[in-house]
């Protein structure tokens, strides 16, 4: 409801960070990935087009505790352009923090391609557990909410 324009100043401050330069910088242009643009097939309370159920709770909890953050912006890691599933700064601090949601654990090459772009994380400074959240699932193991709230509770709330 937040892009539609009568509901959204009634809304904003429901949803919306408590700091004006966190606000400006969510509502700011970023560079978004582009690749596989027919995958954003979940529109979520926030407005964003996502690529999975699982991204869509992660977006949801993010948005319904004010904790401002963009989808799939662009960052630079040496010479290697990524795009985070979600670029987060914590609501308090500003500080910045990143949130990887690896979806299909049971695929060999998928598996091979998570290593490798935690080891790039690594390489440039961005550890798993301190500024880099991880989530992971199968198709017999899906990712539940009552994780994501507890990720969420316990490093921006």
């Amino acid at each position: 409801m937040l892009v539609q324009p009568g509901y959204q100043e009634l809304l904003k401050p429901y949803f919306l960070p408590l700091s004006e330069e966190l606000t400006e910088w969510m509502s700011a242009p970023y560079e978004k990935n582009e690749n596989y643009p027919e995958q954003l097939t979940h529109k979520t309370s926030s407005g964003n087009m996502v690529r999975s159920k699982s991204e869509a709770i992660i977006d949801m909890l993010l948005h319904l505790n004010r904790i401002p953050f963009r989808y799939e912006c662009m960052l630079q890691l040496g010479e290697t352009s990524v795009y985070p599933d979600f670029t987060i700064r914590h609501p308090m601090t500003g500080e910045y923090f990143y949130w990887e949601h690896f979806g299909m654990m049971d695929n060999p090459a998928y598996c091979r391609n998570v290593g490798s772009k935690l080891q790039l994380y690594c390489a440039n400074g961005i550890v798993p557990t301190v500024h880099l959240i991880t989530t992971y699932e199968t198709k017999d193991i899906p990712l539940n909410v009552e994780l994501v709230e507890e990720l969420v509770r316990h490093y921006f709330l």
